[in-house]
């Protein structure tokens, strides 16, 4: 699975049964045109008193489109209009995926934002889009056939799709508390059960999904224990439902699942075996990188960073015994001189790959043979850069525009 989070202006969900989250939407038919248009608007108070010609919400239409053997998907554009991309990283290029407009009531302060999960070859696409003042929307995504389903609307935090596209997961903090916790069901027709409940007053909730197992049977997930991190427990996707309790030490439980640990990210890397990264802040919590065995129920610890030096993403590689960090210290703001990438083994060994200032994302190509990272540096244009070789793979615009050099509107 492979996921980003980015801020649309910016670089860069109580039963014991499956709960059927219906869309209020229009689709096209699948197969019968080369786009699919699926619509949600959510009136705010405000615009159902004084009703504008264009309410706000979320629409957005989706081509037919070939997902790249090296892709990487991007939200591109600025209010109120946005492109759904996918970057071909052999050819250096931009693919369009889907449009999408995002309509904001009037004087409501603060930018919308999205957030992206995919299959391992792209082919499925979970997109949610969040909205200040309005409920967001959720989509799933077949860029090949040109498909859009929306999901539900509601308050998002996070989704996961399994490596083979047949599930994915969604974090929910809606008001209402039957409704709140992490959803999880099949992509086939985009249903979804509540896994785990959780209090949607609590800082920290809902639990966030991370990744599901090879074979879909198991998710990794977090969950928040306040302004300090989260703690990772891993739970067959078929278990019976169960909530996070809280105890007045702070402690976590969640019945049927294991607790793995302090994570802020999480990925299964063998059948038995789920590869851990957590950080600290400046409220606390814990810098480390660890593997927890599933079959001993055991932490292996791989990292623990001496000094103040936090990681802010990690990524293992495949079919290796290797994973790559993005470093920098505590102090000094988000961007700092001195973010740096490493490269490390499981027996201890690193060397590093140099500057990598502006570093958003990390991932590994599917072979493992290139470590991407997409880097930025202004509001315009954006970079994806291989570094273990230490050299650009491609430039693009960020709002609009030709590639670069031409400008960026």
């Amino acid at each position: 699975m492979r996921y980003a989070v980015a801020g649309l202006l910016a670089i860069a969900v109580v039963a014991a049964v499956a709960v059927a989250l219906r869309p209020s939407a229009t689709l096209g038919p699948a197969g019968a045109n080369p786009s699919a248009t699926a619509t949600f608007s959510t009136p705010t108070a405000s615009s159902a008193s004084s009703p504008s010609p264009e309410p706000a919400g979320v629409s957005i239409k989706v081509t037919k489109t070939s997902v790249p053997a090296e892709y990487h998907y991007a939200v591109l554009g600025s209010e109120p209009d946005y492109r759904l991309v996918v970057l071909d990283l052999d050819a250096a290029r931009v693919l369009e995926v889907a449009t999408i407009r995002v309509v904001r009531s009037p004087n409501v302060p603060g930018g919308p934002s999205s957030g992206l999960a995919t299959s391992a070859d792209g082919r499925t696409v979970l997109l949610w889009v969040v909205l200040p003042d309005a409920s967001d929307s959720m989509f799933l995504i077949r860029p090949e056939q040109g498909d859009a389903r929306l999901v539900d609307h509601g308050e998002f935090r996070g989704g996961s799709v399994s490596a083979d596209g047949s599930r994915f997961a969604v974090a929910r903090n809606d008001e209402t508390a039957s409704l709140t916790g992490l959803w999880v069901g099949p992509t086939s027709d985009g249903t979804l059960r509540r896994l785990v409940a959780d209090d949607p007053h609590f800082n920290g909730s809902p639990p966030r999904p991370y990744a599901f197992s090879n074979d879909s049977s198991l998710i990794a997930f977090g969950v928040g224990v306040g302004d300090s991190g989260a703690q990772g427990f891993v739970m067959s996707v078929d278990a019976a439902e169960s909530r996070v309790e809280r105890d007045a030490s702070g402690e976590l439980r969640v019945a049927g699942a294991e607790a793995t640990g302090p994570a802020a990210g999480a990925e299964f890397i063998s059948t038995g075996e789920v590869f851990l990264w957590s950080t600290r802040n400046a409220f606390g919590g814990e810098t480390v990188v660890y593997i927890y065995d599933l079959t001993a129920k055991r932490v292996a610890r791989l990292y623990r960073p001496s000094g103040d030096a936090v990681i802010l993403t990690a990524a293992w590689r495949p079919a290796a015994q290797e994973y790559a960090t993005i470093e920098r210290p505590l102090c000094c703001g988000v961007f700092v001189p001195g973010t740096a990438g490493w490269l490390r083994a499981r027996d201890g060994s690193a060397r590093t790959l140099g500057d990598a200032v502006y570093a958003g994302e990390l991932w590994w190509s599917r072979s493992g043979a290139r470590l991407f990272a997409r880097l930025g540096g202004d509001d315009s244009v954006s970079t994806v850069t291989d570094l273990l070789a230490g050299k650009t793979v491609m430039q693009f615009c960020l709002r609009g525009g030709g590639p670069p050099p031409a400008p960026c509107t």
